[in-house]
C-alpha cells in the first residue's frame, strides 16, 4: 500500500507541473496556419486568406465547378457583411479567380485563432442549363493586423 501511495502522489506533482505548464502556453509551439475544409467546387486559395484583427476577410477563391459559373451571394458566420454589398456578383469561366471580401466579422488579437463559415451561392452553366450551387465551407487561421 505504501508503494502505490509514493507513486500516486509522484504521478499526481507531475500532472499537476505539466497542467500549469499546458496554461502558461509553454507548449505552444508557432501561430496557426490557414486552412480550409468543405469547399467541394469553390476552392480558396489559403496563402490569399487572412482575416484582419477588426473582423474584415479576404480570400481568393479558384473556379473549380468545371464551367462557367455566375456568383450571386457571399455569407459568413459568426455574422458578416458582403463588403460593399455582396460582391463578387459576376461570370467566372472555369478556372478563374475571385476574391471574396466579408466585413464585420468577429474581431480578435493578433496570433489568436479564428473559425470562419464561408457559403457561397453561385449559378452553374451546363449545357445550356442553369444550376444553382452552394458551396460551403470553413477557413480557419490566425488574426492579423490590419
Amino acid at each position: 500500500m505504501e508503494y502505490l501511495m509514493t507513486y500516486g502522489w509522484a504521478i499526481l506533482v507531475v500532472m499537476i507541473v505539466g497542467i500549469v505548464m499546458w496554461q502558461l502556453g509553454i507548449f505552444n509551439l508557432g501561430s496557426t496556419s490557414v486552412t480550409a475544409s468543405g469547399f467541394a467546387k469553390l476552392k480558396p486559395q489559403l496563402t490569399s486568406c487572412k482575416m484582419t484583427t477588426g473582423g474584415d476577410f479576404s480570400c481568393l477563391f479558384t473556379n473549380g465547378a468545371g464551367g462557367s459559373i455566375n456568383v450571386n451571394t457571399t455569407m459568413g458566420s459568426p455574422p458578416c457583411t458582403a463588403a460593399g454589398g455582396n460582391p463578387p456578383v459576376g461570370s467566372f469561366g472555369a478556372g478563374d479567380n475571385f476574391y471574396v471580401n466579408l466585413t464585420t466579422c468577429k474581431s480578435g488579437a493578433v496570433g489568436d485563432a479564428y473559425v470562419l463559415d464561408v457559403s457561397i451561392l453561385y449559378d452553374l452553366q451546363v449545357a445550356g442549363n442553369t444550376i444553382r450551387h452552394n458551396d460551403t465551407g470553413k477557413v480557419r487561421g490566425p488574426y492579423e493586423t490590419g
